[in-house]
């Protein structure tokens, strides 16, 4: 049976709630007009008291959340709120678009990726995607997903900014009733383009006025949200979409949001701050788009991603970050940056790089994305780089990312042996070479680095750990060694000769080990324990999580130590070393 009571009125209007306990709301339902009553149907007099209380208690925080009249409306200025700020777009793990995201609203799963968000890398803001398929099939369910999501955000310090229309991937075939799954290798496969070409009449633009109007309406002077942006993206060459970029930055002024309305590319008539995207590393070009007009400021709503061979990088975190951190330094302008595209490894499938063909298997490291579907980070190095840039609260034993410096000479390493010639952004080391970091008396710790082979022989290249009483020779110190080939994972310890303790077959991976391509490799020493992971993936494909080797050494092991890096009979690239207390394991 069903029940409606009016909600409290406020001195502001909320658009109805509508709730159905124990049913799930069928996509296109005609459920009429019901004016502006905001209306709470439950199944019982208990459950229609329990969520009168939270709706009660939802609006009288959002009064207190107030912060600006009408006439404060937000005007372009060289100040932007988003100035500073670090996030990354999100879509839940589970989603493969956003349409999925909010009809199959998960606001458990919602929590638990936010507050690891928060807990690992510090992020203040997300970039959020909304569809107009959401409101024109399950309007009042769309909208309290809304106010949920905003307060789940709240509790975590980060406030998102909501996108409204995409010109990118599917434009057609998504619809609420008909679920999709992701399609492997394919990027973005079932990433929905707002609105869908069936939606899309150029004699009425107008209908999707209602959608961005509703969702603004309730929250234009709500400092919970950070920015709305009109469109991601659009496709320039198309009056269809040029022209809707133009109505919908005026649908969205004509309420006078203390908010601002942006909208891509870059600088254009229907933003109030510069929406730079980039996925490059060449930072001039960043430079550049971050002065493009000093009266409006910047935002970089897409802020690079890691790297796909042969390109070293794409503007990968810890290179952002260097990048902001340096323009801080010498008092330039820092704008916030949104980073690695999305903030989760799930199924959107942007694991994989643009144009990957369907079945391509899984990738040695990620493209997009900066947490596991279990809320642990991809790279402890980038939740570090990140964490500290954020907070100015380093957890790290030793961190380096060598985006400066000459090699091989190197504050804070020891050579031994020679590196190669190359570039700030990456170490490369010579075939027969080891550099070595930190302390002979550090004990338990957390060693993490990529390892780039840069040719395909018998050699192999990986980390040292452990290590006292380094010497010239490769293979002259005491401690531990992990390497890779294409072929294997090898563990030993290392006495000034080899003693093998453990290998991997890295052929049973669905990820290949290849020349020019990034490796991540982690080990964790506590005690006499020993555990290496390498190229984690996404669980469809890795249940045991980059878990390769666990042992426990129990025949005199080394129990403290330095670390390094070391290349044997290969030349070998490096990059993001960072060691941790075995403690801040995830």
């Amino acid at each position: 049976m069903w029940t409606s009571i009016a909600a409290p009125m406020m001195s502001w209007v909320m658009p109805e709630v509508l709730v159905n306990r124990g049913c799930i709301i069928r996509p296109f339902e005609n459920r009429g007009d019901r004016g502006n009553r905001e209306i709470i149907s439950v199944t019982s007099v208990d459950s229609c008291s329990v969520y009168t209380l939270v709706m009660v208690a939802a609006l009288l925080a959002a009064a207190g959340r107030r912060v600006a009249s009408a006439e404060e409306a937000y005007r372009a200025n060289p100040r932007p709120p988003t100035d500073g700020l670090v996030g990354a777009n999100y879509t839940p793990a589970y989603a493969v678009n956003q349409v999925q995201f909010w009809h199959d609203f998960r606001p458990e799963v919602v929590e638990r990726e936010l507050a690891a968000a928060k807990k690992y890398f510090g992020i203040t803001t997300l970039r959020v995607y909304l569809h107009n398929v959401n409101f024109d099939e399950e309007r009042e369910k769309f909208l309290a997903n809304i106010e949920q999501f905003l307060q789940i955000c709240d509790r975590h310090g980060i406030r998102p900014g909501f996108v409204f229309f995409d010109d990118c991937h599917r434009h057609e075939g998504i619809y609420l009733d008909e679920p999709t799954e992701p399609v492997k290798g394919y990027h973005n496969g079932r990433w929905a383009a707002c609105p869908q070409d069936r939606d899309r009449d150029p004699n009425d633009p107008e209908k999707l006025k209602p959608y961005v109007q509703e969702v603004i309406r309730p929250h234009r002077d709500d400092r919970r949200v950070l920015w709305w942006e009109v469109f991601n993206e659009p496709h320039l060459k198309s009056a269809y979409s040029v022209r809707l970029r133009k109505l919908g930055y005026a649908w969205a002024k004509e309420l006078k949001p203390v908010q601002p309305v942006i909208s891509c590319w870059d600088d254009n008539e229907a933003t109030d701050v510069v929406d730079a995207h980039n996925y490059r590393a060449a930072f001039d070009r960043w430079d550049r788009q971050a002065e493009l007009n000093p009266a409006k400021g910047c935002v970089f709503t897409e802020a690079g991603a890691r790297w796909y061979a042969p390109r070293p990088s794409n503007g990968e975190p810890c290179e952002v970050i260097r990048w902001l951190a340096g323009r801080k330094a010498v008092g330039k302008y820092v704008p916030g940056v949104y980073l690695c595209w999305e903030l989760m490894v799930g199924n959107s499938n942007c694991r994989w790089y643009w144009g990957t063909p369907e079945g391509t298997p899984e990738p040695t490291v990620p493209w997009c994305g900066l947490l596991w579907p279990d809320a642990t980070p991809v790279s402890l190095a980038e939740a570090e780089a990140v964490r500290r840039y954020v907070t100015g609260q380093p957890r790290a034993m030793f961190f380096d990312d060598f985006q400066d410096a000459p090699r091989p000479s190197r504050p804070g390493w020891t050579a031994y042996g020679g590196a190669g010639p190359g570039d700030s952004g990456y170490l490369p080391l010579g075939a027969g070479t080891k550099m070595v970091a930190g302390h002979p008396k550090w004990t338990d710790y957390v060693l993490e680095a990529r390892v780039m082979l840069k040719s395909e022989t018998r050699g192999n290249a990986g980390l040292v750990f452990r290590v006292n009483d380094p010497g010239p020779g490769h293979d002259e110190m005491r401690g531990y060694y992990v390497g890779l080939d294409t072929r294997k994972l090898y563990l030993g310890k290392m006495q000034n000769n080899w003693q093998p303790l453990a290998e991997f077959d890295l052929t049973k991976l669905d990820c290949r080990v290849r020349p020019d391509v990034w490796n991540l490799l982690r080990v964790a020493a506590e005690g006499p324990r020993i555990r290496v992971w390498l190229n984690r993936m996404h669980p469809s494909a890795d249940p045991d999580r980059g878990l390769r080797i666990e042992l426990t050494d129990e025949r005199e092991p080394i129990l403290s130590g330095a670390v390094g890096v070391r290349s044997h009979l290969v030349e070998a690239w490096f990059d993001n070393v960072v060691v941790l207390p075995a403690e801040e394991l995830p």
